[in-house]
C-alpha cells in the first residue's frame, strides 16, 4: 500500500488522521537497522544441504566427525546424557544382555543403544543438546569441518517428528552421543576394575572376603564380576577414586624431584624420543590460537597412546614391581616405585606423559659401557637407524633381549622418520 497522506485518516481503521497515530511507529520502524545475520547462518544452510544429499556417505562423515568432538571435548553438560541416569540405565541392562552378547553383540549393543536413547533421549535433553553444539560451533578457530558437524548435530537436535511420533531411536544424532558416552564408561569402569585390582596387589590384606572373591574370579577372567562388586559399593569408588587421584599426584610431584630416578629403561626413553619427538616439537611450537594448540597437543596424546603398546607396559610394570619388592632399597624409595607401578597400570598415558615432561632424570643404563654408548647417541644431532646400530650390538651381546627388541623397533622407526634433534632432550 503506498504510504497514507499525514492527514489522511490512519489505514489502521481508528478514525483519527495517520500524523497523530501510527506515523511515528511507522516512521520508526522504517528507521531501524536490518536484524543481524546469524553468525552460523552459512554454515547451517550447508548443513541443510548436506542433509538433502542422496549422497549418505558425506552425511556419515559429518556425524562420525561430530562424535570425534564431542569426545576431544571431553563430558561436558548438554553433550553427554546425565551422567548418573546413563551409569544407572546401562548398569542395570547390561546383566539382562548377557545372554544376547554371546550370541550376537551387535545386536545387543543396539538393543542396549535404543533402550537408553529411548529413556534419556528426551525432548528437553535435545534442545539443550542443539543449543550446546551451536554454541560450540560459534566459538573462534573452529575450522569449516567443525562448524559443518556440529551444524548437523543441532538439525538432526531439531528434527523431532510430529506431536506423537517422537521415536528418539530415529534420530542419529543420538547415536552419536550414545556411542561417545558408552565408550566413555567402558573405559571409565576399566580404568576403576584396574585400580581395584592394582590397589589389592599390594593392600589385599585391607578388602573384605567379597572383595577378595570378586577379584579371584575376575583373575580367573570374569571381570563382570569384579565391576558388579566395585559398583555395589559407592564408598569403594570414592576410596578408589579419591586414592588413585592422590597417587597419581604424589607419584607426579616425586618425578619432580631431582634425585628420583626415571621410571623408563633406557631402550623405552629411547623409544618414546623417536615416537614422540615430532608431536612434541609441533606443540612446543603451536601458537597462542587455541584451537591450534589444541589440535596440537591433541595429536601429541594421540602419538603417546600409540607408543604405548601392550609389551612395553607389561615391561615397564614389571620392572616397577620388582623394584617396589626390591630388599635393598629403603622403604621410601620402594613406597615410590609401589605407587608408580599402581598408577602406571591404571593411567599408563597419564602417567607416562607426566614421566617424559616433569621428570628431572633420564634413564640410566645398566653397566658403565651402556652409559658411554647412550651418552654418546644423545649427543648426535641427527639419529639414523644407524646410529643406533652400535647400542643395538651391545643388546644383542649382553641382554636383555625385549630390549634389543625395542631397539630393532626404533630402527625401524628412524628408518621412515629420521631425526633432527635440538640441543635439549624430550
Amino acid at each position: 500500500m503506498s504510504k497514507p497522506g499525514r492527514n489522511a485518516p490512519c489505514p489502521c481503521g481508528s478514525g483519527k488522521k495517520y500524523k497523530v497515530c501510527h506515523a511515528a511507529e511507522d516512521r520508526a520502524r522504517a528507521a531501524a537497522p536490518p536484524a543481524p545475520a546469524h553468525p552460523l547462518a552459512a554454515d547451517l544452510r550447508a548443513a541443510m544441504d548436506l542433509l538433502g544429499d542422496t549422497d549418505v556417505s558425506r552425511l556419515s562423515g559429518a556425524l562420525e566427525h561430530l562424535g570425534t568432538l564431542l569426545s576431544q571435548g571431553g563430558p561436558t553438560p548438554g553433550l553427554r546424557f546425565d551422567a548418573a541416569a546413563f551409569d544407572a540405565h546401562v548398569s542395570q541392562q547390561l546383566p539382562t544382555l548377557s545372554e544376547a552378547i554371546d550370541q550376537s553383540p551387535a545386536k545387543a549393543r543396539r538393543a542396549l543403544l535404543v533402550g537408553t536413547v529411548r529413556q534419556l533421549g528426551t525432548h528437553a535433553f535435545l534442545q539443550g543438546f542443539r543449543e550446546a553444539v551451536l554454541q560450540r560451533a560459534a566459538e573462534p578457530g573452529r575450522s569449516a569441518q567443525d562448524r559443518q558437524a556440529l551444524c548437523v548435530g543441532a538439525l538432526l537436535a531439531s528434527a523431532q517428528g510430529k506431536k506423537g511420533k517422537f521415536q528418539p531411536e530415529d534420530i542419529p544424532v543420538l547415536d552419536v552421543v550414545f556411542d561417545v558416552q558408552f565408550r566413555e564408561w567402558c573405559a571409565h569402569h576399566q580404568e576403576m576394575a584396574s585400580q581395584f585390582e592394582a590397589l589389592a596387589r599390594f593392600a589385599e590384606e585391607d578388602l573384605s572376603a567379597e572383595a577378595r572373591e570378586a577379584l579371584r574370579k575376575a583373575q580367573a577372567g570374569d571381570v563382570d564380576a569384579l565391576l558388579q562388586h566395585v559398583q555395589s559399593d559407592p564408598q569403594l569408588v570414592e576410596r578408589i577414586t579419591r586414592e588413585g587421584r592422590e597417587r597419581s599426584a604424589r607419584v607426579e610431584a616425586r618425578l619432580r624431584e631431582p634425585a628420583t630416578p626415571s621410571l623408563f629403561a633406557p631402550e623405552e626413553e629411547l623409544w618414546f624420543t623417536c615416537v614422540l619427538w615430532e608431536p612434541l616439537r609441533a606443540v612446543k611450537a603451536a601458537s597462542l590460537d587455541a584451537a591450534t594448540r589444541r589440535a596440537a597437543v591433541e595429536n601429541l596424546i594421540r602419538a603417546v597412546k600409540g607408543a604405548l603398546d601392550a609389551e612395553l607396559l607389561e615391561g615397564m610394570l614389571a620392572r616397577l614391581r620388582a623394584k617396589a619388592a626390591d630388599p635393598t632399597l629403603d622403604e621410601a624409595t620402594r613406597a615410590g616405585f609401589t605407587d608408580a607401578a599402581i598408577a602406571v597400570e591404571a593411567e599408563p598415558s597419564r602417567m607416562v606423559m607426566a614421566a617424559l615432561f616433569t621428570a628431572n632424570q633420564e634413564a640410566q643404563g645398566r653397566s658403565a659401557e651402556e652409559m658411554v654408548l647412550l651418552a654418546d647417541l644423545k649427543a648426535k644431532p641427527v639419529w639414523t637407524a644407524e646410529d643406533l646400530e652400535p647400542y643395538l650390538q651391545f643388546l644383542e651381546a649382553s641382554g636383555p633381549a625385549p630390549a634389543a627388541q625395542r631397539i630393532r623397533r626404533c630402527q625401524a622407526w628412524l628408518r621412515e622418520h629420521p631425526l633432527s634433534l635440538a640441543a635439549e632432550s624430550v
